[in-house]
């Protein structure tokens, strides 16, 4: 059987974990806590057109994490703290990542992560889990 190539726990962070946390982030500063879209820009160091892409489903959508409820929690505290202005842009992208990292050593990703590659199932790998033990 031929695959492409290996996704590490690294690249499917970095592809296809955090856009979906950064565009959960985005629809609750706006949505929730009446931030523009300029302001959310500035606040979380994107650009106003990744704002809107957002915030519009065109990025950040293969993965949903509204559903997953302790980062759902935890993307709106992180709201919270950037809303009024309490987090710089390189602690915000820590924090983003710190959760990528978190949600990834639980397993939340792990269907998604064999469909782009079979070897990478639940049932016979446990690299993210091993790799990014969760640290809360």
């Amino acid at each position: 059987m031929c695959y492409r190539s290996a996704v590490n726990p690294l690249e499917l962070a970095s592809r296809y974990v955090v856009p979906p946390l950064m565009r959960r982030l985005v629809e609750v500063l706006v949505e929730e806590h009446g931030l523009s879209r300029v302001e959310a820009a500035r606040k979380t160091g994107l650009s106003p057109a990744a704002v809107t892409r957002y915030l519009k489903g065109e990025r950040g959508r293969l993965l949903e994490v509204r559903g997953l409820e302790e980062v759902e929690s935890r993307v709106k505290d992180l709201a919270g703290k950037v809303a009024s202005g309490g987090v710089s842009v390189p602690e915000l992208q820590a924090e983003v990542a710190s959760l990528a990292i978190y949600a990834m050593a639980k397993g939340y990703f792990c269907g998604f992560h064999a469909k782009l590659d079979p070897r990478f199932g639940p049932e016979s790998c446990s690299a993210c889990r091993n790799l990014l033990r969760p640290q809360r």
